[in-house]
């Protein structure tokens, strides 16, 4: 038999032992508990960075430069209208001369004679005509007998005029002022009717003739101030009368003509010369070829940063190409323009813009 005491021992050694196997259990499943998820917020990517300039438009004066050339404003291929021997040549090749003139002077032959029995037929018959008109006054003559003498003394008078036109065309004569340039015949040549007797020149008014890309044609209007340089350094100016609509079939170009004056008789047609183009007023921006890039449709143009800081993409038109850069249209102004880093990013994409100075430099694509 146990003592009280020994019982009393026995009683707390089953209780600590009872807490250390509760306290052991416990701490097993503490163990195992997995701790609870905490999220984490990732850390937003930093935009990229680019320069930019702030760029205004300029208001800008430019010129169309072409290559042409001198020609008369009248070339004319004189022929004749009638037959016959040269019997005179008044004029010299290369002489001038006013409108009216005779250059060749064809055999008359009978023409004289023809006429004056023309013109006889035609009194003959205006006396017919005279008396037939009394007797019908009087009623002893019919409508049809005066109708006949009528239709008889016009056809008289058309006689008459045929001859007196066929003699004046035996004269064949200068149709403007100008200047005798070819006569492919000589005295006693034999003319047929159409034949070539003489190329005539009207160079007191000159045409400077050339032609235009089709990029170009729609920045020209009549009117434009025309001014050329001849390859021997005389300047003349004068204006655009003429643009063609339609395109030369073999290289899409468009001619143009400028009507200069030729006073004193001192230019020559057929010379080369440097035709330039007085163009309207534009509004351009000049910026380095740096800053040019392609968007995906192969334009070329610029990227801009716009009052959010999104990329922009502006195809530009080339307007002026100088030493250090070009004067371009087809851009907002003002503008934001990426001069380093747009090889860097993308239209829509937003950046943090670097304004950098001003002054225009040969900036490259680089990253900012």
């Amino acid at each position: 038999m146990f003592s009280a005491s020994e019982r009393g021992r026995s009683i707390w050694l089953a209780v600590l032992l009872t807490l250390i196997l509760v306290l052991w259990m416990a701490s097993g499943q503490w163990l195992r508990s997995e701790p609870e998820p905490t999220t984490v917020e990732p850390a937003s990517a930093p935009l990229m960075r680019v320069g930019v300039r702030e760029l205004t438009a300029t208001t800008i004066h430019q010129e169309q430069v072409v290559q042409g050339q001198l020609k008369p404003l009248r070339r004319l291929e004189i022929r004749a209208e009638t037959q016959g021997m040269v019997t005179e040549l008044p004029l010299a090749r290369g002489a001038r001369a006013k409108a009216g003139a005779v250059l060749v002077q064809l055999a008359e032959e009978d023409r004289p004679a023809q006429l004056a029995r023309a013109e006889a037929e035609v009194a003959s018959q205006e006396l017919i005509v005279a008396g037939q008109q009394r007797l019908k006054t009087e009623g002893l003559q019919a409508e049809t007998q005066l109708q006949n003498a009528l239709a008889a003394l016009a056809a008289a008078r058309a006689e008459r005029e045929r001859v007196r036109l066929d003699l004046e065309r035996t004269r064949i004569r200068a149709p403007f002022d100008g200047i005798l340039e070819a006569r492919p015949l000589e005295l006693g040549s034999l003319v047929e009717r159409g034949d070539l007797v003489a190329e005539w020149v009207d160079d007191t008014q000159l045409l400077a003739v050339a032609h235009v890309a089709q990029r170009h044609i729609e920045r020209l209007h009549l009117g434009q101030v025309v001014r050329a340089r001849l390859l021997d350094g005389r300047e003349i100016e004068g204006s655009l009368t003429y643009l063609a609509r339609v395109a030369a079939p073999g290289t899409r170009s468009f001619r143009i003509e400028a009507q200069v004056p030729n006073p004193d008789r001192q230019l020559p047609a057929g010379m080369s010369l440097t035709l330039r183009i007085e163009l309207d007023p534009v509004d351009a921006h000049f910026i380095s070829p740096a800053a040019l890039t392609l968007n995906d449709q192969g334009q070329l143009g610029v990227k801009t940063v716009d009052d959010q800081q999104r990329v922009q993409f502006y195809p530009i038109e080339r307007l002026r190409a100088e030493a250090d850069g070009w004067w371009v249209g087809g851009l907002p102004s003002p503008l934001r323009l990426i001069v380093q880093g747009q090889g860097f990013v993308i239209p829509g994409e937003q950046v943090e813009p670097v304004t950098l100075p001003t002054t225009l430099t040969q900036d490259s694509g680089q990253s900012g």
